[in-house]
């Protein structure tokens, strides 16, 4: 560790997260922050409030664990402690590493060198039995389940290696990523497992290089049996990083060895990749996450609130879950941040996470009026403009063809996913009963269920309406 100076090391940390924060939230989240003690590894840290902390922990890993590495402290463990309370020992959790409990191989080669831990302590709330499973992300999820479930048994047809997952900002990518790592050390506790994020390679990569010496660096990472890389769309401006990373990906392919890709794209349309880096992306399966719907939503927020850390918060009202559901669609990142700020915004006011709460919290983040709503007209237009379908048609045309039909009926699936409009009101639009409406819904949630390509089109819909 460079030093055991708390103030240094947290000035050290301070520096990555403001180069990785807006500056509301830098503000908002670490200033308040003040470094108490260095122990045992650990750098102790104390926030203001168990609010502070519950979003620091629940929202900020991701940057936390970069700000550490592109520090170079990846072997340093954060424990965030509240102010006035009683010193506790580090958890369990944070003090022991998921490297502890692996066997060292026997009779390794020369040179081998210890990898580093496995997951960063930070991504304690990353396993597959935590990962809320939605039409949006059946494949990857089933694909990371039989990744773990079929590791070192006899060969399929279909391969999964690499398996690569894609998908927008927040829906879980690395979640299902280090899980899928988590499980196949569970299964495998002999195994060499390495998480890998492609922007601290290239800053591992830079050092490597001053020192004239890239060969150990190579090597540290070909001898994993699992490798866990993740954010490989910015590998494009990175010419070095690319040819590194293409050795480390060919050794392990040819040994056998087992690889999770992560990225914001799919791998032909990876920019300034090399044609022989995206062959083998593509190599084994690629599978992509959706945004969450409505249904998957609520139960994601459900499932967070199983979490330790929500056990002494006030139960959430039905409502209030349903308006944050309606609210924050984007990803699985916003849906938890709104979950979390209703709750710090309770705590604050010292009353229970009512709808007013929740009101105010989505007000305050947004600057929007929380019954603002999208008028129905510019839904029911851009489906019409979408499906190529005549606003008049859409609206009026007594019709059974499935090129009226299907947009008619996704148009009301949008009015009541992103207006709440009632059923009856929907209806009047189309002039049909509400109970023509109602089956119109669930024929759509059925079909978005049983067809990935249905469901990923009425969700691109959706979020552009949006």
């Amino acid at each position: 560790m460079p030093s055991a100076d708390p103030d240094t090391l947290w000035e050290t940390i301070r520096h990555g997260l403001s180069k990785q924060l807006p500056e509301a939230s830098f503000k908002e989240w670490v200033v308040p922050c003040r470094p108490l003690r260095v122990e045992e590894g650990a750098l102790w840290i104390q926030v203001p409030s168990p609010a502070a902390k519950l979003w620091i922990e629940q929202q900020l890993p991701e940057e936390f664990n970069d700000a550490l590495a592109q520090g170079g402290l990846g072997d340093l463990r954060l424990v965030f402690l509240v102010s006035g309370s009683a010193p506790i020992e580090a958890e369990t959790g944070t003090k022991s590493r998921s490297r502890a409990a692996v066997k060292p191989a026997q009779h390794q080669p020369a040179g081998f060198e210890e990898p580093a831990a496995a997951f960063p302590h930070l991504f304690h709330r990353y396993t597959l039995d935590r990962f809320v499973v939605g039409p949006g992300s059946q494949l990857a999820f089933a694909a990371a389940r039989a990744v773990v479930d079929s590791y070192g048994k006899a060969a399929t047809s279909l391969s999964m290696n690499p398996l690569f997952i894609y998908g927008g900002a927040g829906l879980g990518k690395t979640h299902l990523m280090v899980g899928i790592g988590k499980g196949m050390l569970a299964e495998n506790p002999g195994l060499r497992v390495v998480y890998l994020k492609v922007d601290n390679f290239f800053n591992e990569l830079t050092v490597a290089i001053k020192a004239k010496n890239t060969e150990p660096m190579r090597k540290k990472y070909q001898q994993n049996d699992v490798l866990l890389l993740d954010d490989v769309q910015t590998l494009g401006k990175m010419e070095r990083t690319q040819e590194e990373i293409f050795y480390v990906l060919e050794y392990l392919l040819q040994h056998g060895k087992q690889i999770i890709i992560t990225s914001d794209k799919p791998p032909q349309r990876l920019e300034g990749c090399h044609e022989r880096l995206i062959t083998r992306f593509k190599w084994g399966l690629t599978a992509d996450i959706q945004p969450p719907d409505f249904e998957t939503r609520i139960a994601i927020l459900k499932k967070k609130l199983e979490d330790v850390d929500f056990k002494s918060v006030p139960p959430i009202p039905e409502d209030v879950l349903t308006f944050i559901a309606h609210k924050a669609k984007g990803s699985v990142r916003d849906l938890e941040g709104f979950l979390t700020r209703v709750i710090f915004q309770a705590s604050l006011k010292g009353e229970p996470p009512t709808l007013e709460v929740a009101h105010a919290a989505f007000q305050g983040q947004s600057g929007e009026e929380p019954t603002a709503s999208v008028p129905p007209e510019r839904i029911y237009r851009m489906t019409a403009e979408t499906f190529n379908v005549p606003f008049v048609d859409l609206m009026k045309k007594r019709s059974r063809q499935q090129t009226i039909m299907v947009p008619r009926q996704v148009a009301m699936y949008l009015a009541r996913e992103i207006a709440s409009l009632p059923f009856a009101d929907i209806g009047r639009s189309f002039n049909m009963h509400h109970s023509t409406v109602m089956n119109a819904i669930d024929s759509v949630k059925l079909r978005m269920k049983r067809d990935q390509e249905f469901h990923r089109m009425v969700q691109a819909l959706l979020n552009s309406i949006n």
